[in-house]
C-alpha cells in the first residue's frame, strides 16, 4: 500500500479552504481537520475569542502546536488558517507535504467573507474587501513560496475541488452512497396459530417461519410428495438431526443425514466433496431437496451444496442459532472458506423456505446468545431503532426468560434483512448496508484462525466502523460512544489488542468489498443513514483502530469457541 502525501489548503480568508479541503477530502476518501476549528475545540474559545482575551502571539503560538500535532498524526487533508505562513516553524513543516494555495482575488474572498466575518484580523473601518487586499500583498509570497500547486479558487466550491484533484494527479474514489433503511418501509407479516411467516419477495419469494416447536410445520412442506431429502447438520446435532429425520420418514420421505465437522471447519471445499460424493451415489435429482439444519455455517455450506449439486436443487434452511436465523439462513447468500478469506467462494442462492424453531435457542449457551445478538443490534443500529430500546430493557443473560421480547427483537432483525434482500439480492447496492462492521469483523476471524465467532467480531467491527465514522466527521463521538455502551451491555467484546493494526488490514484489503485496492466500509452518520464510504487513507483505519483498543471495555476472548458451541448449531 503507497504512503500518501498529506494535503494541505493554505490561502486568504475566503479562499474557501476548509469548504474545498472538506469535498477533497471526501472525494479521495481522506480523513480532514481544519487547524482553526482544532484550536478552537482545544481552547473552548472561538477565534475572535482567544484573540481577544490573549492576543495574536499566543494565538500564533497554539497554532504552531496543533498544525505540528495535525502534521504528525497523519490527517489526510488540513486546512490552514489564513496567517497560519507567518511562522517560519509552520512554513517549514509543510517541506514535505502537497501544499495547496488556493489563490482567490480579493473581491470574491471578500464577497465570501461578507460585512460581519467575527475574523479578528478582518475588523476594523476598512470593509473586507481593502482588508482581504492587504493581507493578499502581504502573505502571497510567502503562499507561493510554501505552495506545490496553485489553483485559481474564484469558481465554485465544486469546480475548485475538482481542479485540486486534477492538478495533483490523483484518483477520485467512488462516490460515497447513502441510504435512509427506516425509509424502506415493512413487509406483510402474517401470523398464523402463533406462527410469525415473514415475506422475502425477490426471486420466485419465500416465506420466513418464526415460532416454537416448528418440526410438523417442516413435515407439512415435504409430505405434499414424496421425495428424498438431504439433511445437513454439524456433529453436535445429528441426535435432533435423526430425530427429525425419523419424523419426516413416517410421511413418506427417504431421509440421507449427512453429519458435517462443527463450527467453520464445515465451510471447507472437501466436506463439499464429501456431500457431492454422497448425493451422486444416493441419485439424488433436482426433484429431492437439500436440507441445512444448523447454526451459520451449515447454512452457508448447505446452501452452496444446493445451488452446485446438479445446479441447483430445493434447499430448506432450519437455523438452530440465534446468529443463523437473523443473519446467515435469510437472504441466499451461500459461500465456503478459502486460504486466503472467508466466503470468498459462493453463490447467491435463495432457499425456498426458513424455519426459524425458537425452541432451539433454549440450549444455547450465554456466548452463542449473546454472539447471535450481534446482527440483532447491527439491524437495531442501521435501520429499526425500536430493536435498540427493546434491547436496552433486557439483557442477554434475561432475554431467554423473556421469550416474548426475544421473539420480537428476532422478528425485527429478520424483517430488516427481508426487506433489504427483497430489493437487492446480489448486493448491488442496498445490500451492502447489512455488512455494518463485517469489515474488520472478517479479518479478525481469519487471524484467529475462526477461533473468535462471527458475532463477537462483528461487535468489534462495529465499534471500529463507528470510531471510522467519528474520525470522518460523519458521527459524533457521543453517539459513537453510546453504539459502544449497547454493545457492551451484551455482553459482546468491543476492542481487540490480540492484533496489529498491519496485521488485520492486509487482510480487511482482500476483503470482497474491496474495489480498486481500495477499501469499501459501511458506516453510520449522525443524520440516521447508513452510507458505504470508500477509504483510501489507511491512517483514518489506523487512527480508528488504536482509538478503540485505547478506551476501556471488554477484548474478545480467542478461547475454544466450540465448548458447547453450536449445541444447537
Amino acid at each position: 500500500m503507497s504512503v500518501q502525501k498529506q494535503i494541505v489548503f493554505i490561502g486568504l480568508p475566503g479562499s474557501g479552504k476548509t469548504s474545498v479541503g472538506r469535498l477533497v477530502a471526501g472525494r479521495l476518501g481522506r480523513s480532514f481537520s481544519d487547524a482553526d476549528q482544532e484550536i478552537s475545540r482545544q481552547v473552548g474559545m472561538n477565534i475572535p475569542e482567544i484573540f481577544s482575551a490573549h492576543g495574536e502571539e499566543y494565538f500564533r503560538d497554539l497554532e504552531v502546536e496543533v498544525i505540528t500535532k495535525l502534521l504528525r498524526d497523519d490527517i489526510g487533508v488540513i486546512a490552514l488558517g489564513g496567517g497560519a505562513l507567518t511562522r517560519e516553524e509552520t512554513a517549514a513543516a509543510l517541506a514535505d507535504k502537497e501544499v495547496v494555495f488556493l489563490d482567490v482575488s480579493p473581491v470574491v474572498a471578500g464577497a465570501r467573507v461578507g460585512e460581519e466575518s467575527g475574523r479578528p484580523l478582518l475588523e476594523g473601518s476598512e470593509n473586507p474587501r481593502k482588508r482581504i487586499a492587504k493581507l493578499e500583498q502581504q502573505r502571497r509570497a510567502g503562499y507561493l513560496a510554501a505552495a506545490t500547486l496553485s489553483v485559481p479558487a474564484d469558481g465554485s466550491l465544486s469546480e475548485v475541488a475538482t481542479a485540486v484533484i486534477r492538478g495533483l494527479k490523483l484518483e477520485e474514489t467512488r462516490p460515497v452512497s447513502r441510504y435512509d433503511l427506516k425509509s424502506l418501509g415493512t413487509l406483510p407479516v402474517k401470523t398464523s396459530e402463533k406462527i410469525r411467516m415473514i415475506p422475502v419477495t425477490s426471486g420466485s419469494g419465500y416465506q420466513i417461519s418464526v415460532g416454537e416447536s416448528l418440526s410438523s410445520q417442516i413435515c407439512q412442506m415435504l409430505q405434499e410428495r414424496p421425495r428424498k431429502v438431504f439433511l445437513i447438520c454439524p456433529a453436535p446435532l445429528e441426535k435432533e438431526a435423526r430425530q427429525l429425520a425419523q419424523a419426516l420418514t413416517q410421511t413418506g420421505q427417504v431421509i440421507k443425514v449427512f453429519p458435517h465437522p462443527d463450527g467453520e471447519a464445515a465451510k471447507n471445499i472437501r466436506v463439499v466433496e464429501d456431500a457431492w460424493r454422497i448425493l451422486g451415489e444416493n441419485h439424488f435429482s433436482r426433484e429431492d431437496a437439500i436440507m441445512s439444519l444448523g447454526g451459520g455455517a451449515t447454512t452457508d455450506m448447505g446452501g452452496f451444496v444446493a445451488a452446485t449439486w446438479l445446479r441447483g436443487i430445493e434447499l430448506i434452511n432450519v437455523p438452530t442459532s440465534l446468529l443463523a436465523m437473523v443473519d446467515a439462513a435469510v437472504g441466499g447468500k451461500t459461500g465456503i472458506n478459502t486460504s486466503l478469506g472467508k466466503n470468498l467462494v459462493g453463490s447467491f442462492y435463495p432457499p425456498s423456505a426458513v424455519i426459524c424453531d425458537l425452541a432451539y435457542l433454549r440450549t444455547l449457551p450465554r456466548r452463542q446468545l449473546s454472539t447471535g445478538l450481534a446482527e440483532v443490534i447491527k439491524c437495531g443500529f442501521i435501520a429499526d431503532h425500536q430493536i435498540l430500546e427493546l434491547l436496552d430493557k433486557a439483557s442477554a443473560q434475561n432475554l431467554l426468560a423473556s421469550p416474548s421480547v426475544l421473539e420480537e427483537v428476532i422478528s425485527r432483525a429478520i424483517q430488516v434483512k427481508a426487506v433489504v434482500v427483497s430489493q437487492d439480492l446480489r448486493e448491488s447496492g442496498l445490500r451492502e448496508c447489512l455488512n455494518y462492521g463485517h469489515t474488520l469483523a472478517h479479518a479478525i476471524e481469519k487471524a484467529s484462525g475462526y477461533q473468535v465467532l462471527h458475532g463477537e467480531a462483528v461487535a468489534i467491527g462495529m465499534v471500529f466502523a463507528a470510531q471510522v465514522a467519528v474520525e470522518m466527521k460523519l458521527l459524533d463521538s457521543a453517539k459513537m460512544e453510546n453504539q459502544r455502551r449497547q454493545i457492551a451491555a451484551l455482553g459482546l467484546p468491543t476492542s481487540c489488542p490480540q492484533y496489529s493494526f498491519d496485521q488485520l488490514v492486509k487482510i480487511m484489503a482482500s476483503d470482497k468489498k474491496v474495489r480498486g485496492g481500495i477499501i469499501r466500509m459501511v458506516l453510520t452518520t449522525g443524520d440516521g443513514q447508513v452510507c458505504v464510504v470508500p477509504i483510501s487513507d489507511y491512517q483514518v483505519l489506523r487512527r480508528a483502530f488504536h482509538a478503540i483498543n485505547q478506551c476501556r471495555g471488554a477484548g474478545v476472548s480467542t478461547g475454544n469457541p466450540s465448548s458447547g458451541m453450536d449445541k444447537v448449531g
